[in-house]
């Protein structure tokens, strides 16, 4: 690998075994409680309409539901555990005041999208690279591609996405496939990326110059694909282009 292509990546590198040391040798950081966008996932954006999506506690039970079919949107109504907005799994692995927000929007055309916020906790480590979780899943990535959004009034919104494919075995022997895109970006207090290294680099150089440590958050979409196209680019920019006015931070 060339020098000049190896650049970003040390100078990341760089700022992050820096601010190890800092952070080691000087006083401690301040904590911002400020993140970069609004944590909000709306009901409806144009012709999509969002359900709330909450997780049953049980570990022997591990059901999803959508807010507005329960009773009781922090119950499970098949075994009174309690619900909650994450899964068992994300809440035992994720620090405590990590905040997710998860909806599925529902278009008359049948279509359906899956939108989640994750906010970033005190210690920052909530948001890592979803390459990690989703592998981990038992699922693999067929291709990883970074998508440019037009957005009105403002640059293009770079998101990452991952074309992603599960494979398994069903009851009756035969084998299945679910493919699937994932796309996702993160925002902190005046930054948005779609690299994780970028994220981490920010980061660092909040803490070294600024002394200060935001909070970032972590957006996803993510729906049905078909094998070996890119038509789904077009239901990316439909959705995001929709839901993003509605997120983004406003001066007022």
């Amino acid at each position: 690998m060339k020098i000049k292509t190896m650049k970003p990546f040390l100078v990341v590198i760089g700022l992050m075994v820096a601010t190890s040391f800092l952070l080691a040798h000087t006083v401690d950081v301040n904590l911002s409680n400020e993140a970069g966008i609004q944590v909000y996932l709306p009901g409806q954006v144009r012709d999509w309409v969002g359900r709330e999506v909450r997780y049953c506690q049980n570990p022997e039970h591990r059901q999803s539901y959508f807010v507005d079919e329960v009773e009781d949107p922090d119950v499970c109504p098949d075994c009174d555990a309690e619900l909650y907005s994450m899964s068992i799994d994300e809440r035992r692995i994720l620090p405590s005041d990590t905040v997710i927000l998860k909806k599925q929007y529902s278009h008359p055309s049948g279509d359906r999208v899956t939108s989640s916020i994750v906010l970033s906790g005190a210690d920052r480590s909530s948001i890592h690279r979803p390459q990690v979780c989703l592998v981990g899943q038992g699922q693999e990535i067929v291709r990883e591609w970074t998508h440019r959004i037009p957005l009105e009034g403002r640059d293009d919104l770079r998101v990452n996405v991952l074309d992603m494919l599960r494979r398994w075995t069903g009851a009756d022997g035969q084998q299945h496939e679910h493919r699937f895109y994932y796309a996702y970006w993160f925002v902190g207090q005046g930054r948005e990326t779609h690299s994780h290294y970028m994220r981490m680099g920010l980061m660092a150089y909040d803490r070294i110059f600024h002394n200060v440590a935001h909070r970032w958050a972590y957006i996803s979409v993510s729906g049905l694909r078909e094998a070996g196209s890119r038509d789904h680019a077009d239901q990316i920019d439909e959705f995001i282009q929709t839901i993003y006015p509605q997120m983004a931070l406003r001066d007022d």
